[in-house]
């Protein structure tokens, strides 16, 4: 769930997963979704749920042993009512920021197989929805929350990372399956909400605002940059990361270059990565692993140009005048947010002066 403290954070209804990442059985969470759907209608309801697909199978263990778990998304176990639907390996679409290698695509299969009962999971909610008389009445929001778990993706703050997909359905959209370019961050999801069901928030300013009255909008004016963090996955995967996206270009500040990259452990170990210290490859697709691994502090990109993020622009004086710009308007968020690890920057800037 990721949600903590319960204490502070509490749930009316509350079904628990079976299995260390919860369960992986929709079917099952959807007949505990119909239950819930059929509680009480006559008053409004917020669900939440949380899948397990298509994580990695264990992920979030803190161990390396039995470490193949880690490279499986949850396909040999047994599941209640659903055909599992196979993909071949060969048929698969490589990312631009992955190898295209046999491991990789065995991969990939697997992962397409769990989101595809997920697919069948999530379906069955809404048939659920809708014979409990409510699915006029209700605001669907399906998310994910982070870019799929494979070196390049999960854990960084590039597009592969941090461009996720967001379907919504509600009954004041009026042409379906619209494609709505705005870009938003999950901060204005407690804000739409809040909206949707006209509810007043708290007394301080939330950091998101409302994208209800534009999501019949494919191209809604105002709705032009994002601002992004990381610091942490697991405790052991440090790396403060800040960046600011705009509709052609990507800034990204990193604030400890000195270290390397880490990895999340279901990456490291997963068949993917593992092939590539094995061939011992200088790339990752259209990435250089080196640059992968060792960062500079800034990053620029064209993302026009350059969607993978591979070519730097930060040192490119052509594009000195964006930089410039994207610098000013990240740090006056940082500020704004009062993010702790300003703290550094100021520490960098007394440590350059003593030299």
């Amino acid at each position: 769930m990721h949600v903590a403290p319960m204490e502070q954070l509490p749930f009316d209804f509350v079904v628990p997963g079976k299995e260390i990442m919860g369960n992986r059985d929709v079917i099952v969470m959807a007949e505990k979704a119909n239950e819930f759907f059929n509680q009480d209608k006559n008053n409004p309801f917020f669900l939440l749920i949380g899948y397990s697909d298509p994580h990695r199978s264990a992920q979030g263990m803190s161990t390396m042993k039995n470490v193949e778990n880690f490279s499986g998304f949850g396909n040999d176990n047994e599941y209640t009512d659903i055909t599992p639907i196979i993909y071949d390996p060969e048929d698969v679409i490589v990312p631009d920021f992955l190898p295209d290698a046999p491991e990789v695509r065995e991969e990939l299969a697997d992962q397409y197989q769990s989101i595809s009962r997920l697919d069948t999971g999530i379906g069955k909610v809404i048939e659920y929805l809708r014979s409990s008389g409510r699915y006029e009445q209700t605001l669907i929001i399906y998310i994910s929350d982070n870019g799929i778990p494979f070196p390049g993706a999960k854990t960084t703050i590039y597009d592969s990372g941090v461009h996720l997909p967001m379907i919504i359905n509600a009954p004041t959209i009026t042409k379906s399956g619209g494609i709505n370019n705005a870009m938003i961050s999950f901060i204005d999801l407690l804000p739409t909400i809040l909206d949707w069901t006209d509810t007043k928030g708290p007394e301080y300013e939330l950091p998101g605002r409302s994208f209800l009255s534009i999501i019949d909008q494919e191209n809604a004016t105002g709705w032009y940059e994002v601002y992004q963090s990381h610091t942490y996955h697991e405790i052991t995967m440090y790396y403060p990361m800040r960046a600011v996206r705009t509709k052609q270009y990507k800034y990204i500040h990193n604030l400890f270059p000195e270290l390397e990259y880490p990895f999340a452990t279901d990456l490291f170990v997963s068949k993917t990565w593992q092939g590539i210290l094995e061939r011992k490859s200088d790339t990752m697709g259209r990435r250089n692993v080196s640059n992968y691994l060792i960062r500079p502090a800034e990053e620029l990109y064209d993302i026009q140009i350059d969607p993978v993020e591979a070519y730097n622009l930060a040192q490119d004086p052509a594009y000195s005048d964006v930089l410039q710009e994207l610098r000013a308007k990240l740090r006056s968020n940082r500020d704004a947010t009062n993010d702790p690890w300003l703290i550094n920057d100021n520490y960098l800037m007394n440590r350059s002066l003593l030299k």
